[in-house]
């Protein structure tokens, strides 16, 4: 039997199943622990500011693994988190900063994910029209007869 072919599969099956439910009985991870910059000051993580976008466009505006969070951290002397809410379409973006520096990055963010919304629409524009041409080309030759 351990010859056969099926039986292989059927060991990874059984060992995943066995997986899963030690997986369900363990407690959910904890977050990931970030350390304060020396750069940022203990008050100003009092008050932050909450705001929400679409995953995609976070996605576009921070890259797919946030590569380019500590960059804007840095340049605007705020601190960010981007956390992905229930549903995976929504991220949570969180700035503690001065409240002035709090407005200014979320206007900036906000003025960027308008610019993606605005690209994307104008994309998929562009795509329906070349669809239309496409279709128009190869579609049959008739004649059009003047209007008059």
């Amino acid at each position: 039997m351990a010859g056969q072919p099926g039986a292989a599969v059927q060991g990874d099956q059984r060992m995943s199943a066995q997986s899963l439910d030690g997986l369900l009985g363990m407690p959910p991870p904890l977050p990931q622990i970030r350390t304060r910059p020396w750069w940022f000051p203990v008050q100003e993580l009092r008050d932050p500011l909450v705001f929400y976008l679409e995953a995609w466009l976070a996605d576009s505006i921070f890259g797919p693994d946030r590569a380019s969070v500590p960059e804007i951290e840095w340049m605007n002397q705020v601190l960010l988190t981007v956390d992905i809410v229930n549903s995976g379409n929504v991220v949570e973006i969180t700035v503690f900063g001065q409240p002035r520096v709090q407005n200014r990055v979320k206007s900036l963010l906000l003025s960027l994910a308008s610019r993606y919304r605005e690209r994307r629409a104008r994309d998929e524009k562009m795509k329906q029209l070349e669809e239309f041409l496409k279709a128009r080309a190869s579609g049959p030759q008739t004649p059009q007869l003047p209007v008059g």
